[in-house]
């Protein structure tokens, strides 16, 4: 097999394996999110209101998909949305008390289950591991002002 596809394929299995890791962990440590729900969560944790749009920037994911997530994690009671002042077609997204609630446990608990997962490796070889996905993910970039 050619050593593109292969790595190519090794990527997309990765990619697979640790949404449900990451998936599995936060059940076992009763964590109520999907991976992507957390990611949403704690980009909100650490920048705090932000519209639907930034998020879907920061997270590299359509608008829809973001309205999705931010739809199931409204559901749980960890986000509300506030139309946005300065434009009434966007929303800001805000969390709810469940949320702050949630913050100091789940982020322990998803470090705990980050570092489970990169057990045994140095941190010469993620300092390169590292390195070299963001070498790919600038050759990936569909826009050229990203180079």
């Amino acid at each position: 097999m050619l050593l593109s596809k292969e790595i190519a394929v090794e990527l997309n299995l990765t990619g697979c394996k640790l949404k449900h890791f990451i998936a599995t962990k936060l059940k076992e440590v009763h964590v109520p999110l999907t991976p992507e729900q957390f990611m949403l969560i704690d980009l909100l944790w650490n920048h705090g209101e932000m519209s639907q749009q930034q998020l879907a920037d920061l997270m590299h994911k359509d608008k829809n998909s973001v309205t999705k997530l931010v739809d199931a994690i409204e559901r749980k009671g960890f986000v509300v949305r506030r139309q946005n002042r300065n434009d009434r077609r966007s929303n800001t997204l805000v969390l709810t008390e469940n949320a702050n609630q949630l913050k100091p446990g789940a982020k322990l608990k998803g470090i705990s289950i980050l570092d489970q997962m990169l057990e045994g490796i140095s941190e010469e070889e993620l300092r390169a591991f590292l390195a070299t996905l963001r070498k790919l993910n600038v050759n990936m970039s569909v826009d050229e002002a990203d180079r």
